[in-house]
């Protein structure tokens, strides 16, 4: 529909003063639109604009002294069909006609001249293609990239472009092909214009912009020129992981030749994990993908199940003791905030003590983490799938109680 139909006030009242028996009678408009588009750009258009009467009345057969036609409904709409087909066709026959004769006396040849036609009666017109590829044409042999470059902001320009000019154009500004090869030659650092490439990656849906279009015959043109391996590698539409993100802002992204590339998954997550027991967090897990000594001494011991936050562990603490009756106002004491965060604190002692002590923990681990974060997305990716998985959290939140709710966001 092409917009609200008009209110017909005379037919309206005729409606209303013949007790509904006359119809009330309305038209509403209706458009059909035919576009021929390239490369998003709408080339040509034809548009059918066209109602249909429409009739309302109580009483059922009034209508159809109005209608005109009791025909075949199906017929009658192959009919309208074909008239809205015809006039699209005229229509577009029309234009193609006048945008060639414009083409043709206009003829442009050089490079100006056919910029000239792009940005004027070209602009929209289904021989803007043609146009565009004598644009290519005029490409000098000597330096032709840049030549390419001046003009890859013409709609549809890089998409006809030869394999190896394309691949140098594809990308957000500053980080095409082109850019990385000056500034590179400038000095700047791969690493760095690696951790631009992944910050540069768009937070919604990709649907241009960014790498859009980038094949493997891309990136091996790039690659056979010179540019790192890992700066191409990178030029996808695939979002980079928090990993990723992480390791290029600390550098992890070089080999043991230090050539930079991107790692694989498992690379990435082995790259959370401190491979000796000097971090803050110790892993349940050691090297061996085995439980940690400390974490079977607290399973054997229950300790989940006795201490956790709160009053629960004020009284697995006090219990393990039979200190509990000689606490005074030991409910009112513990049902506060206070008694909570008393609690908690008595409640990891008691674990550190059922797991060994902290010199046992820190003995018997031999990989740590610096932060809760890489510890819980480590923990989660590596182990969340096996049997022992929930005991040994279960274990290692007595110890660190804040993992549980790290543990709980990561995805």
């Amino acid at each position: 529909m092409a917009g609200a139909p008009d209110f017909d006030g005379l037919s309206f009242l005729g409606y209303m003063v013949s007790l509904t028996l006359i119809p009330y009678h309305e038209e509403r408009p209706y458009a059909d639109v035919y576009a021929l588009t390239w490369q998003g750009e709408t080339l040509l258009e034809s548009r059918v604009n066209y109602s249909i009467d429409n009739y309302f009345s109580v009483y059922f057969p009034t209508p159809m002294m109005f209608l005109g036609s009791l025909g075949d409904e199906a017929a009658e709409t192959a009919i309208a069909t074909d008239y809205v087909t015809d006039y699209h066709r005229d229509n577009v026959l029309a234009t193609i006609d006048q945008q060639r004769t414009e083409f043709e006396q206009l003829n442009p040849q050089t490079a100006e001249e056919i910029a000239a036609y792009l940005t004027g009666p070209g602009a929209n017109s289904v021989y803007r293609p043609s146009a565009v590829l004598r644009l290519i044409d005029q490409a000098p042999e000597t330096d032709a990239l840049a030549y390419h470059a001046a003009n890859s902001k013409i709609p549809g320009y890089i998409d006809l472009l030869p394999v190896r000019y394309q691949a140098w154009m594809i990308g957000p500004n500053s980080l095409r092909g082109i850019d990385l090869e000056t500034r590179l030659a400038q000095g700047v650092n791969a690493d760095q214009l690696l951790v631009q490439m992944l910050n540069a990656y768009p937070d919604q849906y990709v649907r241009s912009g960014y790498y859009t279009g980038m094949t493997q015959a891309h990136r091996q043109v790039l690659k056979d020129a010179g540019l790192p391996e890992g700066l191409v590698d990178r030029m996808t539409n695939e979002a980079p992981s928090n990993q990723l993100l992480a390791a290029a802002k600390t550098g992890k992204l070089r080999d043991e030749n230090g050539n930079i590339r991107i790692p694989t998954q498992e690379e990435l997550l082995e790259q959370l994990v401190r491979h000796d027991n000097q971090g803050k967090y110790m892993s349940p897990y050691t090297s061996d993908d085995v439980l940690a000594e400390w974490v079977n001494s607290a399973i054997n011991a229950n300790i989940g199940s006795t201490v956790g936050t709160g009053v629960g562990a004020a009284a697995g603490a006090y219990l393990g003791d039979k200190a509990l009756e000689q606490v005074p106002f030991v409910g009112s004491f513990l049902g506060g905030a206070v008694g909570a965060e008393v609690g908690k604190n008595i409640g990891r002692e008691t674990a550190i003590s059922a797991s060994g002590g902290w010199e046992a923990i820190r003995g018997s681990s031999d990989r740590s983490f610096d932060d809760l974060s890489s510890m819980a997305r480590y923990l989660k990716a590596k182990y969340g799938h096996t049997g022992n998985f929930a005991d040994a959290m279960d274990a290692t939140r007595q110890i660190y109680p804040e993992l549980a709710e790290t543990l709980a966001q990561v995805r």
